[in-house]
């Protein structure tokens, strides 16, 4: 498996679409940007058992993440909300059967992009990359006025050799609802940036990320920087 899409529609409650406009900005932008609000959360997963887990460090090797790797980070803790929604989506059977493991980890992003007039917004600043880990699921859970935010995946390697040219296999806006997994070690991902469709009002995409760590890979460890 390369890649898939589900719908996660019956995941998605009205406090979860609500719970977007509460997310503080993200700390950790550069040179004054504040196109990203963000929320983060931790679990341990055995069986049906969910830990959501009080350390909320997070790291990515510089090799992973150019923009904002290479050092630990912090971000409040996921709401109510955005952690049922997420418990509903680890329990999923698709999700399941993707990860054929009982006992793993995740890291919980909430994230939403805002683009304005004056400031263009990057749903991935970092470019096309890995995240580190055996599975990711990105979830959109709603846009709006919003132009750009095409999802890309393509193949990492060519011939077995990490390349810049590997086959496009997914490239388009997600819907609401539209949850797509994919598998990290042999895919990297990209979301084009967003500007507002109509001039004057802001333009937002609100998604949820998660991370699943079976093997223990975890970002990459800080020897592999």
């Amino acid at each position: 498996m390369r890649y898939c899409l589900h719908s996660s529609i019956g995941h998605i409650t009205d406090a979860m679409i609500e719970s977007y406009a509460e997310l503080p900005l993200d700390q950790f932008l550069k040179d004054g940007d504040r196109f990203r609000y963000r929320a983060f959360g931790r679990a341990a997963i055995k069986g049906d058992s969910i830990e959501w887990l009080t350390d909320l460090s997070f790291f990515q090797a510089k090799k992973i993440n150019h923009y904002a790797g290479g050092f630990t980070r912090q971000a409040i803790p996921l709401g109510p909300a955005a952690q049922e929604f997420t418990e509903r989506l680890v329990r999923d059977p698709r999700t399941r059967e993707l990860l054929n493991a009982e006992e793993f980890e995740i890291n919980c992003h909430q994230i939403r992009i805002v683009a304005t007039d004056d400031e263009v917004g990057l749903p991935v600043p970092e470019g096309f990359h890995r995240d580190g880990y055996d599975l990711v699921s990105a979830t959109c859970i709603a846009h709006d006025n919003m132009s750009g935010g095409i999802s890309l995946v393509r193949e990492a390697k060519v011939d077995g050799v990490e390349s810049d040219e590997g086959d496009m296999l997914f490239e388009r806006v997600m819907a609401p609802g539209e949850t797509l997994y994919f598998a990290d070690e042999h895919v990297v991902h990209y979301v084009t940036p967003i500007t507002p469709k109509v001039p004057g009002r802001p333009a937002y995409r609100d998604v949820v990320v998660t991370t699943y760590d079976v093997s223990g890979r975890g970002g990459l460890a800080d020897d592999e920087c």
